[in-house]
């Protein structure tokens, strides 16, 4: 993240040299968009300094991460600090914010049950965030409800490619509890195709990771699906 005055902030990824392909090279200028997890706000600002009106959708104080109920974890714990982390995600949105003085809005609710009030949207973003959900094609039946566009973008996993899959990553023996499903992007186009996106494109790009002061390449997939 970089604002104006302060040195660049270390992140978990640095998107700076990649983001056009990662929300798939598309145009904001001038159209309203819908954010699916917005974390410290990075693609919020980003989107917007492009000429978005952005509306993103995060988890409120009271709402819960989906944790994978693994019986072999402290879930309690686990919760807890989700929360704390969830809390210091949304203090660094709102100071960007404020610094960088968008006019972006927040919807704090259930991703799961967007309210009309929301509106339409030109675009809706799903980027990074689908495999950590419990139920993401729900998620993006939702977002197909209310935009005519829609960009989603993941990690691609190698040795599922070329089959229309989604695969449950947690098992007895990995202690993973935030990450649900690896997909192809087949899988995600074939169900686009159902909820009525006859124009499906899909680009592949690779990501810089940040480990320990090492950047390393990660491989992604970005779908944008439109409407005749």
């Amino acid at each position: 993240m970089e604002v104006p005055g302060e040195p660049a902030t270390a992140g978990q990824f640095d998107l700076r040299g990649g983001v056009h392909d990662y929300l798939g090279r598309i145009e904001f200028r001038g159209r309203r968009v819908l954010e699916i997890g917005p974390a410290n706000g990075f693609l919020t600002f980003h989107m917007e300094s492009r000429g978005a009106n952005v509306v993103a959708v995060e988890l409120g104080p009271d709402a819960e991460w989906d944790i994978v109920p693994h019986a072999g974890l402290d879930l309690a714990t686990i919760r807890a600090e989700r929360r704390a982390i969830m809390e210091r995600l949304r203090n660094g949105f709102w100071w960007g914010h404020a610094r960088l003085q968008s006019a972006a809005k927040v919807h704090y609710g259930d991703v799961y049950a967007l309210p009309d009030e929301l509106g339409r949207f030109d675009v809706a973003i799903m980027a990074a965030v689908l495999r950590h959900t419990r139920d993401p094609l729900r998620i993006v039946e939702s977002c197909a409800a209310r935009a005519e566009q829609l960009v989603i973008t993941e990690m691609r996993v190698p040795d599922l490619e070329g089959m229309s899959v989604m695969r449950l990553v947690p098992s007895g023996e990995s202690p993973d509890w935030d990450t649900w499903w690896d997909f192809t992007p087949e899988l995600l186009g074939r169900f686009l195709e159902v909820l009525g996106f006859e124009q499906i494109v899909a680009t592949h790009h690779e990501q810089t990771l940040l480990v320990d002061g090492a950047q390393h390449a990660i491989p992604f997939f970005t779908l944008v699906a439109s409407r005749s």
